[in-house]
């Protein structure tokens, strides 16, 4: 055998040295004989190895282990000869086509022969150190031969990893310490990634129409990747010691085949059902065997937010289904990872983190195929849906340990500024209160009213109107944030604890606090006297006003939250008696020239002004309304998108107005229109500021 071997290599130089020589007759011959002598060795091993096969299991394990090596050699030998042809030959190649074929073809049947050699169990009996020894090379020069045969034929290919697979599993407990588990899961990892980028290429080149050649192509594709994927899979279930040092590769697999989850849109439902049925349906296995594995966590905090952000969202949130059936273990490691740098965060942190960054399949109507809910069939729904609902399930399986690590993530998370991120951490704060315990709501609630009346107590928002705030003003956002999560969540408050919440947070220290609550939900009581309490301050704010001849700062801060109370609360529609609030509107826009122009909150005193003033319109009589437009009108040029938000909200309201005929006062159609028009622009404006 080893001089078959040496035999093999002899021609293979002698075929190196005439490839080069310049073309003729004789070098075709030349070429043409040495490669009928490579067919010839093959031949020979191949008959050599059917006599073995044919040999009784006594005399067939006493066959030297040599065998091995040499066959192996020479496959590897005649596989790269075919697969560097092109470079060898060069214009010469189409002279020796033929021949490379055969010989391609010989070689194949040699390996088939030794696979048949390998499956005698009395061939691969590991009762000395030697034989392990050689099965571990074995092994080594198959991964070998299949990175050589892996952009030849599919065929091959695959029946070579078969064996490969076969013999490691068969033998895996004596192999486990030498075998170089990880270099094979890393060659496959990136075999996989590869398929999966040439499908990926496939589908966006035929976005609409596929022809037959392609389909047959991408399907050879997709069946070649669940191939190596359920090996991958196989390996990992067996090698479970092994997987730290393939981490890094089992996670850029894991992200490259979920990017098919959501980067397919526009590609025909079949070919998405064939892949969700297929290849996605292979992560959780994975999944399963890698939670427990301490490399693989630090890898996924560690990984590249910006350039894969979806995939990682769609990653941490199988994590997460999957974390509930796991041991308690493996749920505390993933609450508390520590990552490559030795930051340390959980896998809660990095689901907010990777939201924030793919806002663009947010925004876009992205959405995931064939997602199952039990007992309904798949269905398609947003990113958004998706992650929310299994981060929510994650949420109701945490213990009580844990919890203190969900709620400064929620917190944090309900302070950002990102939009999606915000919202996700507020929906999952009222899953918490809605399902949660009472009590637990009702210190939610303590905490979000204490962290919005210390933050910004001078500028109180309207949740459900935040465009009279103005957006440059420090921490306006998280703020307003802060308000919306808890509107929502005094929902879930019983009347005993709203009570509760009255007497530790009164309402005539706290009024802009409570009027941005749920009024239709609070208590009774507390709503009177809210009502009570924002016509006293209104009604001070405005006698103060008037008063003085230089207006001071806290005068200003104390109308505008004293206007915000009012327009928040006929929003909500509490029941105002709006013969008590128009003298008092009035007043101030009778002010408004002398008392706050200029001033650092005038745009968004004026923005409020405007929207109480609509609320008030069945009421105000014609002399009043046109001083009312005339103001808005006169406000109008150069004004901030708020005023002109507002304005729009204002013209809505007018728009219902039944204005009596008067010989004293006649409101002109054209100023109103001038307004609307003016307002359209206003609204594109603020539109396009918002996207830029």
């Amino acid at each position: 055998m080893p001089q078959a071997s040496d035999m093999f290599d002899s021609a293979v130089d002698n075929l190196l040295a005439e490839a080069g020589m310049t073309e003729s007759d004789h070098l075709q011959k030349t070429l043409l004989t040495l490669l009928t002598v490579l067919m010839d060795i093959c031949e020979c091993l191949e008959l050599c190895l059917g006599h073995a096969i044919n040999k009784e299991e006594e005399r067939l394990s006493s066959l030297p282990h040599a065998v091995s090596s040499s066959v192996l050699h020479v496959l590897y030998c005649s596989y790269t000869h075919c697969s560097t042809s092109d470079k060898i030959y060069g214009e010469q190649l189409a002279l020796v086509a033929a021949p490379l074929s055969t010989l391609f073809k010989k070689t194949h049947s040699l390996q088939q022969a030794f696979t048949s050699l390998l499956e005698r169990p009395a061939f691969c009996d590991c009762s000395s150190v030697n034989v392990i020894e050689d099965l571990t090379a074995v092994c080594h020069r198959l991964l070998e031969i299949s990175k050589v045969v892996s952009g030849m034929d599919v065929r091959v290919f695959a029946s070579t990893l078969k064996i490969l697979s076969n013999l490691a599993v068969q033998h895996a407990e004596v192999l486990k310490e030498n075998l170089d588990v990880a270099a094979i899961l890393s060659f496959l990892c990136e075999e996989i990634v590869n398929t999966c980028y040439h499908i990926a290429t496939l589908l966006l080149q035929n976005s609409q129409e596929m022809s037959e050649q392609s389909v047959l192509l991408l399907r050879q594709h997709l069946k070649l990747a669940v191939f190596l994927l359920k090996i991958v899979v196989h390996f990992c279930e067996i090698f479970t010691n092994c997987l730290s040092r393939a981490a890094a590769w089992l996670l850029t697999l894991l992200l490259s085949i979920l990017r098919f989850q959501h980067e397919f849109t526009l590609t025909p439902d079949a070919f998405i059902d064939e892949i969700q049925h297929h290849l996605l349906v292979g992560l959780k296995p994975l999944l399963c065997l890698l939670l427990s594995d301490k490399e693989f966590v630090a890898q996924v905090a560690s990984v590249d937010l910006v350039s894969d952000s979806t995939s990682v969202c769609l990653l941490c949130v199988t994590i997460l289904s999957l974390l509930p059936a796991s041991d308690a273990k493996v749920r505390d490691v993933w609450m508390a990872i520590n990552d490559l740098h030795g930051a340390s965060t959980s896998i809660l942190e990095i689901l907010f983190s990777s939201v924030k960054h793919c806002y663009m399949s947010l925004v876009l109507p992205v959405c995931l195929h064939g997602v199952t809910r039990p007992g309904k069939p798949p269905v398609s729904v947003s990113l958004y849906e998706y992650t929310c609902t299994n981060l929510c399930g994650f949420i109701a399986c945490i213990p009580s340990r844990q919890f203190p690590v969900l709620e400064l993530c929620l917190l944090k998370h309900t302070l950002s500024w990102d939009a999606y991120t915000a919202c996700l951490a507020i929906d999952a704060w009222c899953f918490v209160g809605r399902y949660g315990d009472s009590h637990l709501c009702l210190q939610h609630c303590k905490l979000l009213m204490e962290l919005c009346s210390t933050s910004l107590p001078s500028l109180t928002v309207d949740p459900a109107n935040a465009a009279l705030v103005d957006f440059r003003s420090y921490r306006a956002v998280p703020y307003i944030n802060l308000q919306q999560a808890l509107f929502r969540l005094m929902k879930f408050t019983t009347a005993e604890q709203q009570l509760q919440l009255f007497e530790e947070m009164a309402v005539e220290t706290h009024l802009g606090l409570w009027s941005c609550m749920p009024v239709p939900y609070l208590h009774p009581d507390i709503v009177h006297r809210l009502k009570m309490a924002a016509l006293s301050w209104l009604s001070q704010t405005v006698t103060a006003l008037k008063c003085v001849d230089m207006v001071p700062a806290q005068h200003i801060l104390n109308l505008g939250e004293a206007l915000t109370v009012i327009s928040c609360l006929y929003r909500q529609r509490c029941g105002f008696d709006e013969l008590q609030v128009l003298p008092l509107v009035l007043t101030v826009w009778d002010l408004l020239a002398s008392s706050i122009v200029g001033h650092l909150f005038e745009r968004h005193i004026l923005a409020l002004l405007i929207d109480c003033s609509s609320y008030l319109l069945p009421v105000m009589d014609n002399c009043s309304l046109k001083e009312v437009v005339g103001l808005v009108l006169t406000l109008m040029p150069g004004s901030a998108d708020s005023i002109k938000l507002a304005a729009a909200s204002f013209l809505s309201a007018f728009g219902s107005k039944v204005v009596s005929p008067s010989a004293e006062v006649k409101i002109q159609s054209r100023p109103t229109a001038d307004l609307a028009n003016e307002d359209s622009r206003a609204c594109r404006s603020a539109v396009s500021n918002a996207l830029d």
